[in-house]
């Protein structure tokens, strides 16, 4: 596992990697030339890329405290908006990552749909030093962090999807309204969660006094929030397995992708909330596997895409099981004709030997700008009618509040 070269880019990189996992995090990419370090951070999530630039500044106390600030301001957040300038000139020509080792890493995102995130964390401020996110006149805008709000946005907003939503909002947000903010960053994401994930829209003037987080973290719906997304995290688990498991780490990471690899970049891209329910319902098709109640399961995201859950007989080949959990992921658009992808994931029944060895495996369905072609269609009725195949399946509807009621 690469490590950064200091303690507050080790810090950014491992807030990244619990984030975005390690599926997609690069530390000390490198830049145009060899030896040339890019940036601190850079995650790839097409078609987002995220550059995060790390500086850690102590505050001096000359007895000035404006000409501190100042110092402080230009070697802490001018520095990384400058070398996150950098950066993108070098990737707006560049196809893949290179990583520290000067090995190729992931593709980036076509330029057409690239879309770049421009994130600064500086440390050192003792969050004496007012720090301010936006754009100058013709320059992009930079989300500057300290270490603390940088970690309570990704520790709440904790998949990339959730992330970059807010990211984009926020930009939106400050392009057009006055925001007088006392504390850090975390009282404006206050605003954003109580707000149902949306910032004002008629506004164009906001004071948020520095008590807002404190006041929104520790109300009961909150609190019960964090505590039902624990179950969430079994479909982080899910993703590390296979990262750790199931593809070479040499290769996963490259810039030639598998359906398998990509098909593990369809799971990571589902927002907490989403990751909860799927949880849970992988967790109760275990269970149900585990009792030989069940042998597949198929459900449906908020995302568009839907899933399919198989567990193959202990006796079965490699080649039955992939041919199976294909045919099933075909028969499920019978199911949810609406999805615009389909991800099967196969595994043994928990607690059983497998006579041809443990394997697990993940399939992949596309559709064409999201509609299924008429071959697909008939290969789908013909996994349900001749096959079987999710034929007459059980219905379970469910539902459930981001934010459940504690009353």
């Amino acid at each position: 596992m690469e490590e950064a070269v200091n303690d507050s880019e080790q810090f950014v990189l491992e807030v990244c990697r619990k984030s975005f996992l390690s599926l997609w995090s690069y530390v000390n990419p490198q830049g145009r030339d060899k030896g040339k370090e890019l940036c601190d951070v850079l995650v790839v999530c097409d078609p987002h890329v995220i550059v995060l630039s790390v500086k850690d500044i102590e505050l001096k106390d000359s007895g000035d405290v404006e000409v501190d600030w100042h110092r402080w301001q230009r070697k802490a957040a001018d520095a990384s908006k400058k070398q996150i300038a950098g950066a993108i000139r070098v990737l707006n020509d560049a196809s893949v990552v290179i990583g520290k080792d000067g090995a190729e890493g992931l593709p980036l995102p076509p330029l057409e749909r690239r879309i770049y995130h421009r994130i600064a964390v500086a440390f050192g401020g003792r969050r004496e030093v007012p720090i301010k996110s936006g754009s100058g006149d013709n320059d992009p805008f930079v989300h500057v962090f300290d270490e603390r709000s940088f970690y309570l946005v990704l520790r709440h907003l904790d998949t990339v999807t959730d992330f970059v939503n807010y990211l984009a909002d926020k930009a939106e947000f400050l392009s057009r309204a006055a925001v007088v903010m006392e504390g850090g960053e975390e009282n404006l994401l206050a605003m954003y969660l109580h707000n149902g994930r949306v910032f004002p829209q008629e506004s164009d003037f906001v004071i948020l006094h520095d008590d807002i987080w404190d006041g929104v973290s520790n109300r009961t719906e909150f609190l019960a929030k964090v505590e039902r997304d624990e179950d969430s995290y079994v479909w982080d688990k899910l993703i590390e397995s296979f990262c750790d498991g199931g593809f070479d780490c040499d290769t996963w990471r490259g810039p030639g992708l598998s359906e398998s690899e990509q098909a593990l970049r369809v799971l990571a891209a589902e927002h907490r909330f989403s990751r909860r329910l799927l949880g849970d319902a992988f967790l109760q098709f275990l269970e149900a596997s585990k009792q030989r109640k069940t042998r597949a399961r198929c459900i449906p995201s908020s995302s568009g895409v839907g899933y399919v859950f198989f567990t193959y007989d202990a006796d079965s080949r490699l080649e039955e099981r992939r041919a199976e959990l294909l045919g099933r992921c075909f028969a499920s658009l019978c199911r949810f004709p609406e999805v615009h992808t389909v991800v099967g994931v196969n595994l043994n029944v928990p607690g059983d030997s497998p006579k041809h060895g443990f394997t697990s495996d993940l399939a992949l369905l596309g559709s064409i700008d999201g509609k299924w072609t008429d071959d697909d269609l008939a290969q789908a009725r013909y996994c349900r009618d001749e096959l079987g195949f999710f034929k007459a399946p059980i219905e379970t509807r469910i539902h459930e509040d981001e934010y459940p009621s504690t009353s």
